[in-house]
């Protein structure tokens, strides 16, 4: 089971890479000099991370949320 684990987080984390080039080349194409980021995570239960505006704070805010709920349901039912 932790093999399955392992390679779906993997694909996420190729996904994630190719969504961030495919973007910023997008960006670049469209000659938007102005790029919005937000980055964070989580170590262990505390979460971290740095923000381009308000807007970025919120969306990451909303995602680390749904990661956390995904985590507490899989260490119930694994």
């Amino acid at each position: 089971m932790s093999e399955k684990i392992i390679a779906i987080g993997i694909i996420f984390i190729f996904l994630g890479i190719s969504l961030l080039v495919i973007g910023s080349l997008i960006s670049l194409s469209k000659g938007n000099s102005k790029t919005n980021f937000a980055i964070g995570g989580f170590i262990g239960p505390i979460p971290f991370g740095f923000f381009s505006n308000k807007k970025m704070f919120w969306i990451w805010l909303l995602i680390a949320i749904s990661f956390l709920l995904i985590w507490f349901l899989l260490r119930r039912y694994f």
